[in-house]
């Protein structure tokens, strides 16, 4: 899924979803509830840092 796509399918600006990509927006939790729809996921997942690499 394109960065596009996900944007159109969660009702967002590509812009926005750019921003929040690049760490400089904050979504809202609104907004990262429809994120997590369009993928299929939990939000809760979405705010969860992956473990890092050691």
């Amino acid at each position: 899924m394109t960065l596009e796509s996900l944007a159109t399918e969660a009702g967002l600006a590509y812009s926005y979803m750019g921003g929040i990509e690049r760490g400089q927006k904050n979504p809202s939790l609104n907004v990262v509830e429809k994120i997590a729809k369009v993928l299929g996921s939990d939000p809760v997942t979405l705010l969860c840092r992956s473990p890092t690499s050691k």
